[in-house]
């Protein structure tokens, strides 16, 4: 087969030869259930390529036609790749060389997403905004669904994620929270419910009564009910925002602190994120917030131990300004995309600190907290965005507030 392409190439013209050429994945990072990808070329119309797979550990799991590993193909007409499902709980890549006519070559690397293991039955790991999963003896992983109204054909309505926890049963409190945040979660404006309530359970898994702590007044403490993911985040529908008022979603906070700094900053995001059709930068910012826990607890109204945050941070993903393709986050090259982290302590001192002195990088948060962000994007992306100290320019208005 490699002979007839050389054959094949051999008759090229110069005009051929002398046109730029590229190839791409239609996805470079795939899901573990994906079945399917192509490659994507350009050039001059009609010119040959050659197409061979290489697998990092020698196990096939993506072919051509015919499972075979080498492929010809013309310019103009995508090369179909087959997939096999990925059940094991390991990412697994392989590297695709392309060679033009004109002898341009280029080393394509595809990514295939490893397959929930059965502790993992509730956590979805294809979401741009979770965190790679950690086993924990009283983590509890939970997704909240909400049916959103649809405003226009930008902000389109439907069944979407609300948030999704990693909820640690021990200390009644979510270590994090992770949401997406677009236009078609905050408009049009149904308000603030405050509906403070327990998980109602009436999506899985149950979190139990007894494992929460109770918000329903107040902490009894002189600490504020500090959300996660914000009310204001959430207003498309009153169902919507009851949702951020579920004790899974609250974290115990310094009165001064939440009224303060942390509610500067999540109007901040707000304004960084694509939250209407004028505004719109590029699709969907990413979110996490979480908890820090050192061992301090407080005591709710209820007598329950409810641990105490010694920090409460952030980290964001979003593609760099300006970009607005519909493409999959894990899509984008490195400088296509920009991350910040933001470490508070919790704590009256925090009251009035400057959003750019809590920025860091992400990199940060994780050595702080132990848990790996954007675990969806290719690996060698994922540790550039994460590593960048916080760069003011692609976030607007970090210098002054």
């Amino acid at each position: 087969m490699l002979c007839a392409m050389l054959v094949l190439f051999s008759g090229c013209s110069k005009d051929e030869d002398d046109t730029p050429s590229s190839a791409s994945l239609a996805a470079s990072t795939v899901n573990c259930n994906a079945t399917s990808n192509r490659i994507i070329t350009r050039g001059a119309v009609g010119s040959a390529y050659a197409a061979t797979i290489a697998f990092a550990d020698g196990v096939q799991w993506c072919s051509f036609e015919s499972n075979t590993t080498v492929a010809s193909g013309v310019v103009g007409q995508d090369l179909l790749l087959t997939l096999e499902e990925n059940t094991s709980e390991r990412y697994r890549t392989a590297e695709i060389t392309v060679t033009f006519a004109n002898g341009y070559s280029t080393v394509l690397q595809m990514w295939q997403m490893p397959a929930a293991s059965a502790s993992e039955q509730n956590y979805q790991r294809s979401w741009g905004e979770q965190p790679a999963y950690r086993q924990g003896n009283n983590y509890i992983y939970k997704t909240y669904y909400t049916t959103l109204t649809s405003t226009s054909k930008y902000l389109t309505g439907g069944v979407r994620r609300n948030y999704s926890i990693c909820f640690d049963a021990a200390n009644r409190v979510s270590l994090w929270v992770a949401y997406p945040l677009h236009g078609c979660y905050t408009t049009p404006y149904a308000g603030r419910s405050n509906a403070w309530s327990y998980d109602p359970n009436v999506q899985l898994p149950v979190i139990e009564q007894s494992q929460q702590a109770n918000v329903v007044s107040t902490y009894g403490t002189g600490d504020a009910r500090g959300h996660q993911c914000p009310s204001a985040d959430r207003y498309n529908t009153t169902a919507t925002n009851e949702m951020t008022f579920y004790a899974t979603n609250i974290m115990p906070q310094n009165y001064d602190f939440n009224g303060g700094s942390w509610v500067r900053l999540e109007n901040m995001i707000r304004n960084w994120a694509p939250t209407s059709v004028t505004t719109m930068r590029y699709d969907t910012l990413f979110v996490v917030t979480g908890a820090h826990l050192t061992g301090r607890t407080i005591t709710d109204r209820s007598g329950k131990k409810v641990g105490y945050p010694s920090q409460c941070w952030k980290v964001l993903l979003k593609q760099k300004r300006g970009l607005n393709e519909n493409r999959q986050i894990w899509e984008f090259s490195a400088d296509e995309l920009q991350a910040i982290g933001f470490i508070f302590d919790n704590a009256t001192s925090s009251a009035d600190v400057k959003l750019l002195d809590a920025a860091c990088s992400v990199e940060e948060v994780e050595r702080l907290t132990g848990f790996t962000f954007f675990d969806n994007l290719d690996p060698a992306v994922a540790a550039e965005v994460k590593s960048r100290e916080p760069d003011v320019t692609q976030w607007p208005g970090l210098a002054i507030n």
